[in-house]
């Protein structure tokens, strides 16, 4: 797992302003604008997305704390069946409970932090973290997970194409029965879907960057994208595209949750790289 407060240069206690300030301190050096360091750029970038949003800093730091792995094997970042998770229920503390998330196998992740309700609101919550990229599509998953009286249990939950973030869902009757005579409390699933793929969402559209050289900008030129669905798209790129320029493609953004065949629009930002030119280059553009 990478390491977002190493990349942005702050302690794991840094405060918000200084998690922007730090990332303000990189964008100035490495924006492709600039001429900086693109990858650099794109990486920082996403580390400061997850660090700036106390929610996705907290699911995040949960799976650091539990083990996360670093990448390259093709898996989402936040998950390479390691261990995440937080559990907000009525079960005591000290407790470990066990989950094997079936969807791959040997995906397994241990959930803690168990914290007490208020007597009588005995509901398991679970908070669930998937990338983007496998929101695209129909997830199903196995919870396996063992109550307090050590009895186990399982839940399938199915993920829907489209579903989003702190989306809750419900089964009822699944929670804890330890205590005698009140009625058996609920299980629920809480989605946390995190950006990933050099992609972000909002709503059902996604986001994501591109850097041009300022001679593509000025004839106009056509690129290759990989979606994240991994099919390849062909984006056009106009003459005259200016820093900053925003390119929609219709229908390649996220699957819109309870329809057919609906999907948001994909964007793209394009960045325009402009080359180093030496003092003979600027005379020459000048005389021009």
């Amino acid at each position: 797992m990478k390491n977002y407060y190493d990349i942005l240069g702050v302690s794991e206690d840094a405060s918000n302003d200084q998690i922007k300030k730090a990332f303000k301190e990189i964008a100035k050096k490495e924006h492709p604008d600039r001429g900086g360091d693109e990858a650099r750029f794109k990486e920082a970038n996403e580390a400061y997305d997850t660090l700036k949003n106390s929610q996705k800093r907290h699911d995040y730091d949960t799976m650091r704390k539990f083990g996360g792995t670093g990448t390259g094997s093709g898996q989402h970042p936040f998950f390479n069946e390691d261990i995440f998770g937080d559990f907000f229920s009525g079960f005591g503390n000290n407790n470990d409970f066990r989950f094997n998330f079936s969807g791959r196998e040997g995906d397994e992740r241990i959930f803690r932090n168990v914290r007490r309700q208020p007597r009588g609101n005995r509901n398991v919550q679970v908070r669930m973290a998937i990338s983007i990229k496998e929101a695209m599509m129909n997830n199903e998953k196995t919870i396996n997970y063992k109550l307090p009286s050590g009895r186990d249990e399982f839940a399938t939950v199915k993920i829907p194409a489209g579903v989003q973030h702190g989306v809750t869902f419900k089964f009822s009757g699944m929670g804890d029965d330890s205590i005698k005579n009140m009625p058996r409390g609920d299980l629920m699933v809480v989605m946390s879907v995190l950006d990933s793929d050099g992609y972000t969402r909002k709503g059902n559209d996604l986001h994501t960057n591109k850097t041009i050289d300022c001679f593509q900008a000025v004839r106009g030129t056509e690129f290759n994208l990989k979606t994240l669905n991994d099919n390849i798209i062909k984006v056009k790129v106009p003459a005259g595209t200016q820093p900053g320029t925003i390119l929609s493609v219709k229908g390649k953004g996220m699957p819109v949750h309870k329809t057919l065949n609906i999907r948001g629009n994909l964007y793209v930002k394009i960045h325009i790289l402009i080359p180093q030119l030496s003092a003979q280059d600027l005379k020459i553009i000048k005389d021009l």
